[in-house]
């Protein structure tokens, strides 16, 4: 998806930035991750063992739940080499979505932590809104503005004016690169992420079918997204010859309508021996379990990143297979950290992946019906790093 650097390069163009807000928080795109015993449910009958071989193997550091943040290089989750600065302030742009809501809410109170002052500037979720609060953000003449999955190009005036007036700007869920500092200066969450997510993807797949699976992937039009799907994709065909990988697009506007669930499940009916589906994104898989046992499919593993609660209860009950766990609140405060660190060293901060990730099945999820955040000291593990109480 190419996006102009003006917002006013049409409708069509605010409508796709504006649908792209909707999955600030579940791109969510580091790896630090657990397995249980990969027992498949796959028939295909057992790949190569060199195959098989290497997707143990790649697998091998995340049999665990994480514990603690990942440690650098490369990720940059070390102590900052210099105190936060006192008296910073800190504004989040979020648009009412429950999840982008609880990832700024998460923010501010890292922001709060730190010992900023901070707070939510919401916007109704279109570009224009966008811009008119950006620029009253900028107005308020904070340390620091976040935003999250709106592309840089749709806000390039106002990353301008914020360089200009010696604001920092953080991003998540963008494939963009930070630009300077001041201005554009960090990014969490990001490109690099959603290709170890790609490849962890990839791995487990292979794994658990013992590399001889047949997988759906059912994506979304978005950049981040598509990049991680080329990168499962290129990671299984090179490494599983046994293995057959295809992709139907799914349209953001049928999120949470029947006919993502439909489409779905008739896709895997024209296609028997495909046994995966990969969602990329929690959303696409609710209502996708009931749809297949109703029309008689009952051998579907289904797995993705970013689940929500819907996600949790299919993992719960068996009838989901894993999740990558891209959790809103962790976005909130791994995207603080980012700024802390462009402000402390006053250089940019592009994703250096380890974004803290987990693998969740059936096997090692926690009771109850919310996403885990993990590891589950993650919040006097960032104050540790941040040197403040």
């Amino acid at each position: 998806m190419k996006l102009g650097s003006r917002v006013q390069n049409g409708r069509d163009f605010r409508k796709r930035v504006a649908t792209a807000a909707s999955l600030a928080v579940v791109l969510a795109l580091g790896l630090t991750a657990c397995t249980d015993d990969p027992t498949t449910d796959s028939t295909a009958g057992a790949g190569s063992q060199e195959c098989i071989a290497a997707a143990d193997k790649f697998l091998e550091p995340w049999n665990e739940l994480p514990t603690s943040l990942p440690a650098s290089p490369p990720a940059r989750y070390t102590p900052l080499t210099k105190p936060v600065p006192a008296g910073g302030s800190a504004i989040a742009l979020t648009t009412p979505i429950p999840s982008a809501q609880e990832s700024s809410n998460a923010f501010v109170e890292a922001a709060k932590a730190a010992g900023w002052s901070a707070k939510n500037l919401n916007f109704d979720g279109s570009v224009p809104d966008l811009l008119a609060k950006f620029d009253q953000a900028i107005s308020a003449k904070p340390t620091a503005i976040w935003v999250q999955a709106f592309p840089a190009a749709a806000m390039q005036e106002q990353l301008d004016a914020a360089k200009a007036a010696g604001i920092v700007v953080g991003m998540a869920s963008v494939v963009d690169q930070p630009e300077s500092y001041p201005g554009f200066a960090a990014v969490s969450n990001g490109g690099v992420t959603i290709e170890e997510i790609g490849r962890l993807h990839a791995n487990w797949f292979m794994r658990d079918s013992r590399c001889a699976g047949n997988v759906a992937i059912f994506t979304l039009p978005f950049p981040i997204v598509e990049k991680g799907d080329q990168v499962f994709t290129d990671t299984v065909k090179a490494n599983c010859p046994k293995c057959k990988v295809s992709s139907s697009l799914i349209q953001p506007q049928d999120l949470g309508t029947p006919k993502t669930a439909s489409t779905i499940v008739s896709k895997l009916q024209s296609d028997p021996t495909t046994k995966y589906a990969f969602t990329v994104i929690g959303n696409l898989a609710n209502g996708v379990a009931p749809a297949l046992k109703q029309a008689g499919i009952n051998d579907i593993r289904i797995f993705g990143s970013s689940p929500d609660a819907e996600s949790m209860a299919a993992l719960r009950n068996g009838s989901n297979a894993w999740w990558v766990n891209q959790n809103s609140v962790m976005q909130g405060w791994a995207s603080f950290d980012s700024i802390l660190r462009a402000v402390t060293s006053e250089q940019i901060q592009p994703d250096p992946g380890n974004y803290p990730l987990s693998v969740l099945t059936s096997n090692n999820v926690s009771d109850g019906t919310e996403v885990p955040v993990i590891p589950t000291n993650y919040q006097s593990d960032f104050k540790a790093l941040w040197g403040v109480d």
